[in-house]
């Protein structure tokens, strides 16, 4: 037996802009479609609801929020009917997958008149906190998983200040020398998106991480951190890399161990060194004058193998990170059809 979504639910509408929110200061939370703006002083709804991404970037986003909060006028207040559990009603909102019913070119939008047409399997107001229960559990792992990953790279940073002290500050007076005789940095290179061979086993690296994959390399064994857009992000890659032009990769690392020295540049803060008041842009001529501290090679490969030992832990979460998303969709499918 199946049950249309508009039957479990109401739609209302918030008619709150961002913008009026500045002198607004309170104990209540307000969302927008990134998470928690800020806390104001009122609230649209008193019981827990949900709430739906309606306009713009990650239209069809549906988010589970608490009583006496508020959501922006780009979102759309989902609420459950008498006997619907709304931890029930959130699970099988997200199952439907609502972008499929997003219109608009330019500003993407979706309406509850359409995606309330979908159809559920119907179940019973005990079962339906049976099934939010079961998926409490699984996606309660998963946030416990993301949080020991934060843990793990908190551990990796207490040991960097305990061996190193503060890069900036040079806490533990150690020798220094400029940037460019510790690590050369480069621009790298354009590849269009069209240009790039998917299939390849090449990564590709943007200011932002690896960015897709190609069949040939301009670089091997170094870091890459951003050198447009997004700054202070730094990288190592064991390998060959095809590093792009909004980025900046090591082209001599004068036998410095490259895990080292992408926490060293990360933890050194380049982003305090960006110019430009449009798009931030690092320059490279400016951070190679600095002076960073020198530490010996084999105090490095210390370091770097206490990082490897937990980048294998990670990976490991990171395994069960994706076996419980797998899970939970496949126990989304059992429960909602």
């Amino acid at each position: 037996m199946t049950v249309r979504l508009d039957a479990l639910c109401r739609k209302a509408s918030s008619n709150v802009a961002q913008k009026d929110l500045e002198q607004r200061d309170g104990a209540y939370p307000i969302f927008g479609a990134g998470g928690l703006i800020k806390y104001v002083d009122f609230y649209q709804q008193e019981r827990p609801y949900i709430a739906v991404v309606k306009d713009g970037a990650g239209v069809g986003r549906v988010m589970r929020l608490p009583g006496k909060s508020s959501v922006i006028g780009t979102m759309q207040y989902i609420l459950p009917n008498e006997g619907v559990s709304v931890s029930y009603l959130a699970y099988a909102m997200e199952h439907l997958d609502l972008a499929r019913h997003c219109t608009g070119a330019t500003i993407p939008h979706i309406y509850f008149r359409d995606y309330g047409r979908e159809t559920l399997r119907s179940h019973s107001p005990e079962e339906q906190r049976r099934i939010a229960a079961v998926l409490d559990q699984a996606v309660g792992l998963a946030v416990l998983r993301r949080r020991q990953l934060d843990k793990l790279d908190e551990l990796i940073r207490a040991r960097f200040f305990e061996m190193f002290g503060d890069p900036i500050a040079n806490s533990k007076n150690l020798p220094v020398k400029r940037l460019v005789d510790v690590v050369t940095l480069q621009r790298g290179y354009d590849l269009p998106v069209q240009n790039r061979n998917a299939d390849g086993s090449i990564p590709v690296y943007g200011s932002n991480g690896i960015l897709g994959h190609h069949g040939e390399a301009k670089s091997s064994n170094g870091v890459v951190t951003g050198r447009s857009g997004t700054i202070g992000r730094v990288y190592y890659c064991k390998g060959p890399f095809w590093p792009l032009n909004t980025t900046l990769f090591s082209v001599e690392t004068y036998g410095n161990d490259i895990v080292y020295l992408s926490y060293l540049l990360s933890y050194f803060g380049l982003e305090r060194f960006h110019d430009g008041t449009g798009v931030p842009t690092l320059n490279r001529n400016v951070i190679h004058k600095e002076k960073i501290i020198d530490v010996p090679v084999s105090r490095q490969a210390v370091f770097s193998s206490f990082v490897q030992q937990i980048e294998q832990l990670k990976l490991s979460i990171r395994q069960s990170l994706a076996q419980l998303e797998t899970l939970k969709k496949s126990l989304m499918q059992q429960y909602f059809g």
